[in-house]
């Protein structure tokens, strides 16, 4: 007998395989251990018993199946789990969304779908809601109510089904999806362990698409952020490559989007998510770190955070690379001592990017997340 109960590995499977209609073996490793998940959906592909330990009901069936081989290896729900997604309200959402529809296996099909899977569990886990079905519906005109201060992720499926013309041009674009909140929202983008071509006018259409529904839904008019999620720091470092090899500087990535937050796929990148998607989280961050009167408050001849005793400081625990490229470019011909402040995982990314022309300086994220007032987060949908 498995118990279907809020906070289990059976349960958060579940629901992100609702959420997102299939999930890469590969990734099994977002969910916390690798082995644990593999060993469980080695039970669940064959016939169990289940039960739902609030209302006392029973199923039996088989939960999940395999499908693809290699990189495109896959875990799926099968429709005999209709039944058991009844009980967290997904059921009609999952048979609508993809019981009705066949998955197209080649791989311009697949990979957005896994870059999409990945990204979602991950931003659950650091406690925005990715449900649909409990996710505060987007509105397309004025006159209607915000949306809830809690992060809320919406798929680019769901941003294109939208009825505005417009949000259709999302189809020509690599974003996976977007959060919205009331205080705003960020595009959000999957690399995977792939550098992505930017050089395209698709993602500008996507934010003019963005900042429409930002305008309508949050207390903000515009948005200037996105998530980017990548393997390692090679990703990183080869995307801001990238950016600086593009040709056309309208066009250029960190043009669209002035804030790029790089966040790994991998436990660390959780902690750096709580972070982000905290209200106000940057002056929550800056006040815990400076005095007042050290801060910067954005006035310097460059990009950085506060001065004390002559050093500059620049934080980059949000992982902004299109900020950091322009603080790199800023303090090539300055000769002034700066000290830069990160996770322990996000050393070796910033040294690469800036050499040794700053000192590195450490904070555990568990200190960052407490002096923001960030404790302990469950997932949004539990």
């Amino acid at each position: 007998m498995i118990f279907f109960r809020p906070g289990s590995q059976v349960y958060r499977l579940t629901t992100t395989l609702a959420v997102t209609g299939e999930f890469p073996i590969a990734s099994l490793h977002l969910f916390g251990s690798k082995r644990t998940m593999r060993d469980l959906i080695s039970r669940l592909i064959e016939t169990q018993n289940y039960r739902n330990p609030e209302t006392g009901e029973t199923v039996t069936c088989r939960l999940l199946t395999l499908t693809g081989k290699g990189r495109a290896k896959a875990v799926r729900l099968l429709k005999s789990a209709l039944p058991i997604l009844d009980w967290i309200g997904a059921g009609a959402y999952y048979n609508e969304t993809y019981l009705q529809h066949n998955f197209p296996c080649d791989v311009s099909h697949r990979e957005p779908r896994f870059r999409f899977a990945e990204a979602a569990l991950l931003l659950w886990r650091a406690g925005a809601q990715i449900c649909p079905w409990n996710t505060a519906p987007l509105q397309c005109a004025l006159g209607g109510p915000k949306l809830p201060p809690w992060a809320n992720l919406y798929s680019s499926r769901e941003l294109k089904n939208l009825p505005d013309d417009d949000l259709k041009k999302l189809q020509y674009t690599r974003m996976s999806g977007a959060v919205f909140s009331q205080s705003g929202g960020m595009a959000v983008y999957n690399t995977r362990d792939a550098v992505m071509k930017w050089d395209s006018t698709g993602e500008l259409k996507a934010l003019y698409s963005l900042c429409m529904l930002a305008r309508i839904n949050t207390n903000t008019s515009s948005i200037n952020s996105t998530l980017m999620f990548g393997k390692s720091e090679d990703v990183a470092v080869r995307t801001v490559e990238a950016i600086k090899k593009t040709r056309r500087r309208d066009l250029r990535f960190d043009e669209v989007y002035p804030h790029i937050y790089f966040v790994p796929l991998c436990e660390e990148g959780i902690d750096q998510l709580r972070l982000l998607l905290l209200p106000d989280w940057n002056e929550r961050l800056l006040s815990a770190l400076f005095e007042h009167n050290n801060r910067s408050h954005n006035t310097g001849s460059f990009e950085f955070d506060a001065i004390v005793d002559g050093t500059y400081y620049y934080s980059f625990f949000d992982g902004d690379l299109a900020r950091l490229i322009r603080f790199w470019s800023a303090i090539l011909d300055l000769r002034v001592k700066c000290r830069l402040l990160c996770f322990p995982f996000q050393v070796s990314l910033a040294q690469r990017l800036l050499g040794y022309l700053v000192e590195i300086r450490t904070i555990k994220p568990k200190a960052i997340l407490e002096a923001v007032g960030i404790k302990e987060i469950q997932e949004a949908s539990e």
